[in-house]
């Protein structure tokens, strides 16, 4: 087995092209084994193919005697003399006459080891005649049938054949362990793309034999195919575990550096390295040091320090051998990739020399003239004679230098640029993905196609301010092949900066936002000093009217890069967030530092490339016209005119005059010369650049200006007729739907329609014209009909929105069951799990809405929960998920979660709430909701803590403040919440849940007046039948009333208002209010059981049973019932109304039976909590008065006067009493006064009181 082994790797090695780790296995081999002739024929072969030719003639010749490989060394020998420059004539006939004798009498084995040779020389269809030979010689010679597997498998690789399997099943049948058969199945399995079952193969050669790396590498190849670069890592480190210096695994070490993680210098301390290693395993191998050259000079980016070290490989390739023109040639690429046309003509030239008729080094020529000259008529004969020479299989590199001689004509150039990109495209697909792959596809000759296409595309803005640039163009089928071209560099080389870069520039460029949005956040996670993607950052940002994140993306950019200042683009987006915070005079000072970069004025020198997205011609109108526009609001007028003479100047007979013409009008209107305006927009005739613009500003100024519709409408039906197109169409529907006409809106999107029936923000928009018509049941039926047809998720959820908002829940549940119903697991791909989690979320906000007491949201949110959890796991790992969005999403679940759960299990809701806040710290509504659930819990320390979070991090929250207020006021401290509150109020005057509690607050402090006059503001604003707070009062004021029969009908009806479970209580208050027996016993016989009950503490119930008991009669069991309500029930607002009641009818009771200090206590403790409690001041008055103390009782009866607002005019008259027995007479006779103004009959009060203090006044 171990000789299998030895013979098996050789030949692994040498067709792999690894020539010095295949002598030094022959080596080892031949040192081990007593039959040597094998592996010494071994040695002499890799030393020929590697370009050791001499040395490899001198280890075959002595082998020719032996019969198995007579013929095969003499074939060798004759490769190698015709390869050596200086061989003999004589020696090559001989040796073919000799060739033709052992084809005569030549042995099945004979002509096996000649195809063996022919094969590894990559002669595939020579080496199959000496096979075929070999098995009709002896038909079941094994190693001939599984070399006719391999030699088939290499020859037909474009298209592989499945009679190669036969082969290899064939020696599989007649050896089940065979490990070149087992090797070579896995490696079919392989080229045919079916990674899984190659790895099963392999595994089995692995577990079998354990010190093997071969099979390891095949694995590790088969990993790297399918891109699973968790295990490509484990793999590669299983393979270096028995291979330190293995060529394959380290390669692909340096392409994770390179193009999965962007990490330039770690890939140059690793290819130095390799460059030793390659030195000690393969010194003699030029190949592989020029292989190494070609793969990673074609991914680095044009990163010097990997090119310099790439250099290295090629020098050393072409040092080692001069004659070889392909190596010499390379060196040349590698001179021009570093910027050094001198050195790499004189390469291309000695190259020339060599072979005059190479056409890699005729095209390097070729390419540095292009560089020098530009496009000549002598390039463009010298190209035509290189595609004479080529015949079929041209280079695409001609291709690019043809679209480049034809610039001018745009038709051509992009057809040569698809023919070059689809060329290459076509080399890389004959492979699977691997580093041969990467290197026939060659990402940097692709992105030079890009940059060449780039000149043929539809020129767009990178800043658009104040309007909306319609695209006039339909879709452009060169921006389909940069987006695929740029997409396959990315997915072939996911970390490779520039091509990142590029890609984002353009889905930004052709109105992907969202996606440029990701790319260019994983540019910057990838290299976070790339300041081209913070100033692409700032431009979406800006897009979106973000400008506060814009300013930040230009400050990072700034402070890893101080030369950005000398890019026009920084100053121009600087100026645009300055004019956003309405710093006029800062943005134009930007603005004109950007002009002056932007025309050469500012003497800044050359800007890199990396972050230059520099202003093209529609950007730099902008940036005139923002001057202007600036200028012009300033009173710079003179300046604004000359600016504009220079703008137009510099966009005449250009794409950009038109925008000149509409800023003459903005300067007309501005001048209030409104006609002057329509005339200058009515220059722009049709098929003129900005004709659109034009006529849809003239539509806008009849509009504002004149106030006439019909010509508003006139000027959209002319664009439409003038250009009867899907966006013109889409235009007019805007302009409908700006002026609120969603009808001849809905016309124009159904006409957009027809020209482009699967326009997804199309159909969105006609879907919001129809429901604006409230053409629900038309809308829904569009929204089904698009989504049968289209199957797209977004408008799949705008139409289940759309239902929910028409209550249609049931249909709703249909819908999403079907859809979650799916079989699915939590490993799919990311997008199908947040599909899933957008499901599960509406469809516990519809089930919700429909029956918010059901509680059947708990599974589907925690199902949402656990599944949005593993999303964020994911995006932690995939660069191009945004984190932040899918953690805020989490914590909303979670807190959705919560309040499902805030009823029966506070405690979990509690959980649930903080976790919400580990994925989104300090965001107010989950503090505020955990704040509620605290008091809810009946915790106020943890809810105080909770809302000092909240206002730490949002001084002004409304909510966070009243809750505040209210923790004070339920520990009686009303001087800190009237503080809170009146601070919120100073921010938010018209914060009514605020106003609300500080009416209350004042009016418990005894503030009367000011309550009354909060309460005048409150109420003109503040609907009362919206606060239930409100009933109650209005309820206990009605049946305390003396209109009995109106009193009780109304009470009747505010009942229903009232919560089901609050309503018993109340109710039996309200059938008491008759003072009758039988009425009074049923309330007994219905609330007895309730205070044994959970309603035990509380108050109104108490205060209901303790009436009824006093209307049957029952005054002891009443008092009993009442004195609970002192010691047992904690005070708190919401029973704040009920236990003063009760509080009052225990006093009342103990003044009855001569207790006055209780009663004294009880009705200060009542007053601590109600400052404005008229009863209980005239419990104290009375209390006084009884004890002759004529100055407490005035005091006290003065209060309750003041705070009964003066409606008891007994009281009244009790206070003159008071104010007559002190001898203060004139307040005596101004309360008299009133209450006789009140009622001129009142008994007494003239003769017994009035008449008195004006005599003793007299006197």
């Amino acid at each position: 087995m171990e000789v299998a082994w030895h013979r098996c790797n050789i030949h692994y090695y040498l067709r792999d092209k690894c020539y010095g780790k295949a002598k030094k296995i022959a080596v080892q081999a031949s040192l081990r084994y007593n039959d040597t002739t094998e592996f010494h024929f071994y040695h002499g072969l890799a030393s020929i193919l590697e370009g050791q030719v001499q040395k490899g003639i001198s280890d075959l010749t002595p082998l020719q005697s032996d019969r198995d490989i007579q013929l095969a060394v003499v074939i060798a020998l004759i490769y190698g003399h015709k390869l050596a420059s200086t061989s003999e004539k004589d020696s090559i006939y001989n040796l073919e006459a000799k060739l033709k004798e052992e084809k005569k009498q030549g042995s099945s084995m004979s002509f096996y080891y000649a195809g063996l040779f022919l094969s590894l020389a990559e002669k595939y269809e020579k080496a199959s005649e000496y096979i075929n030979k070999a098995l009709k010689k002896d038909p079941n010679n094994l190693d001939a049938i599984i070399l006719k597997g391999w030699n088939d498998m290499y020859m037909t690789m474009d298209d592989m054949q499945m009679s190669i399997l036969d082969y290899l099943e064939l020696a599989l049948n007649k050896s089940d362990r065979n490990i070149e058969a087992l090797l070579g199945l896995a490696k079919f399995k392989y080229f045919a793309k079916d990674y899984d079952a190659s790895n099963l193969t392999l595994d089995r050669l692995i577990v079998n034999n354990p010190g093997q790396v071969v099979p390891l590498i095949e694995k590790l190849r088969n990993e790297f195919a399918m891109q699973k670069w968790e295990t490509v890592y484990d793999t590669m480190e299983r393979v270096f575990s028995l291979e330190p210096d293995n060529i394959e695994a380290l390669k692909i070490k340096i392409f994770l550096a390179l193009c999965k993680n962007s990490d330039y210098i770690e890939a140059a301390d690793q290819l130095n390295n390799f460059f030793t290693t390659l030195e000690n395993e393969e010194t003699h191998n030029g190949y592989q040091f020029y292989n190494t050259t070609q793969i990673f000079s074609k991914v680095c980016g044009r990163s010097s320090a990997v090119l310099s070290q790439v250099y290295r490989f090629v020098q050393y390739a072409s040092e080692m051998y001069p004659k070889n023109v392909d190596y010499l040639s390379e060196v040349g690429y590698q001179c021009i990739l570093q910027g050094k046309y001198k050195d790499s003509v004189n390469f291309f030239k000695a190259a020339s020399k060599i072979d005059s008729n190479s056409i890699t080094a005729l095209c390097g020529l070729t390419l540095c003239q292009m560089f020098e000259n530009g496009p000549t008529e002598q390039i463009a004969q010298q190209v035509e004679l290189l595609f004479e020479m080529q015949g079929m299989n041209k280079l695409p590199i001609l291709y690019l230098l043809l679209a480049q001689l034809n610039a001018k004509n745009s038709q051509n150039a992009v057809s040569f640029l698809n023919t070059a990109y689809e060329t290459k495209i076509s080399y890389a697909e004959r492979y699977s993905f691997s580093l041969t792959y990467v290197k026939d596809l060659d990402p940097d000759f692709l992105l030079e196609v890009y940059k060449e296409y780039r000149k043929h595309l539809p020129k767009k803005p990178f800043v658009i301010v104040d309007y909306l640039l319609y695209a006039e163009e339909s879709n452009n089928e060169s921006v389909s092949h940069c987006f695929t071209l740029l997409n396959t560099i990315c997915e072939a080389c996911p970390g490779l900066l520039t091509a990142l870069y590029e890609l984002a520039k353009l889905k930004f460029l052709f109105g992907y936002s969202n996606e440029a949005h990701k790319l260019a956040q994983q540019v910057n996670e990838l290299d976070s000093t790339h300041a081209g993607s913070q100033i692409l950052l700032a431009q979406i940002y800006i897009q979106q009217e973000a400008y506060s994140k814009a300013a930040q993306c230009l400050e990072i950019c700034l402070s890893y890069n101080f030369k950005v200042r000398d890019s026009a683009m920084y100053h121009f987006l600087s100026g645009v967030i300055s004019k956003s915070a309405h710093q006029y005079q800062d943005a134009l000072s930007s603005f004109t530092t950007s002009l002056q970069v932007a025309t050469g004025k500012s003497g800044t020198s050359h800007i890199s490339r990396l972050y230059e997205s520099d202003l093209n011609i529609i950007d730099k109108a902008t940036l005139f016209l923002q001057i202007i526009e600036l200028q012009s609001s300033l009173g710079l007028l003179a300046e604004a005119g000359k600016t504009m003479q220079e703008a137009i100047q510099e966009f005449s007979y250009t794409s950009e005059e038109g925008r000149l013409s509409i800023a003459r009008a903005e300067l007309s209107l501005q001048n209030g010369d409104v006609d002057n305006a329509i005339d200058v927009l009515n220059e722009i005739k049709p098929g003129q650049p900005y004709y659109f613009q034009a006529h849809s500003r003239m539509a806008h100024i009849y509009l504002k200006e004149k106030n006439d519709r019909a010509m508003f409408t006139n000027c959209f039906k002319e664009i439409v007729s003038n250009h009867p197109m899907a966006d013109a169409h889409t235009m007019m529907g805007d302009a409908f739907m700006s002026i609120n006409d969603p009808c001849q809106a809905a016309e124009s999107y159904e006409a957009a329609l027809k020209g482009n029936p699967r326009n997804i923000p199309l159909i969105r928009k006609l879907g919001t014209a129809l429901v604006k018509m409230h053409e629900y049941d038309k809308a829904s039926q569009h929204y089904e009909n698009t989504i049968k047809s289209l199957n797209d998720d977004e408008l799949m959820f705008e139409y289940l929105e759309l239902l929910v908002k028409l209550k249609q829940y049931d249909k709703v549940e249909t819908i999403i069951s079907s859809e979650i119903n799916q079989l699915y697991n939590k490993d799919q791909d990311i997008n199908t799990l947040k599909r899933r989690v957008r499901y599960l979320t509406l469809q516990a906000r519809s089930r919700e809405l429909k029956n918010p007491t059901a509680n059947n949201t708990s599974l589907v949110l925690a199902e949402a929960r656990d599944l949005q959890s593993a999303v964020v796991k994911r995006a932690e790992i995939e660069a191009r998920v945004d984190l932040q969005e899918e953690k805020q999403l989490l914590s909303r679940i979670l807190g959705s979660l919560a309040k499902v759960k805030s009823t029966k299990e506070p405690g979990t809701a509690a959980n649930l709430y903080t976790e919400a806040l580990i994925y989104t710290p300090s965001d107010p509504d989950t503090l505020l909701s955990l704040a509620k659930l605290y008091a809810q819990m009946n915790n106020p320390e943890k809810c105080e803590q909770t809302c000092a979070v909240l206002l730490n991090s949002d001084p002004n929250n409304e909510s966070a403040a009243v809750m505040m207020a209210d923790l004070a006021f339920r520990k009686v401290d009303l001087e800190s919440a009237q503080r809170h509150l009146n601070q919120i109020l100073s921010v938010k005057p018209t914060s009514w849940e605020a106003l609300a509690q500080l009416i209350e607050v004042q009016w418990r402090r005894g503030k009367l007046a000011e309550a009354e006059q909060a309460l005048e503001l409150a109420c003109q604003a503040m609907d009362r039948d919206d606060d239930p707070e409100l009933l109650y009062e209005t309820f206990l004021c009605i049946i305390s009333s003396d209109t009995k029969t109106l009193a009780l009908r109304t009470a009747e009806k505010l009942l229903v208002e009232v919560e089901p479970w609050e309503r018993k209580p109340l109710q039996a208050l309200l059938q008491l209010a008759t003072k009758q027996k039988s009425q009074a016993e049923r309330v007994l016989q219905e609330l007895l059981p309730l205070v044994n009950d959970e309603r035990q503490d509380d108050p109104y119930l108490i205060l209901a049973i303790a009436i009824a008991y006093n209307i049957i009669k029952q005054p002891t069991r009443a008092k009993n019932i009442l004195k609970r309500t002192i010691s047992s029930i904690p005070w708190t607002p919401e029973k704040a109304d009920g236990l003063e009641r009760c509080w009052l009818e225990v006093a009342d009771n103990q003044i009855s039976s001569g207790r006055m200090d209780a009663a004294k206590e009880l009705l200060t403790k009542i007053l601590n909590h109600n400052n404005s409690c008229a009863a209980a001041y005239q419990y104290l008055g009375y209390l006084a008065e009884k004890e002759q103390n004529y100055k407490s009782a005035a005091h006290n009866y003065d209060n309750a006067w003041t705070y009964s607002g003066r409606t008891d005019l007994a009281l009244g008259y009790k206070l003159a009493h008071a104010y007559l027995k002190l001898k203060k007479y004139p307040e005596c006779i101004v309360v008299c006064r009133y209450i006789l103004k009140v009622h001129p009959d009142y008994p007494k009060i003239r003769k017994e009181i009035l008449e008195k203090a004006k005599n003793n006044l007299r006197t």
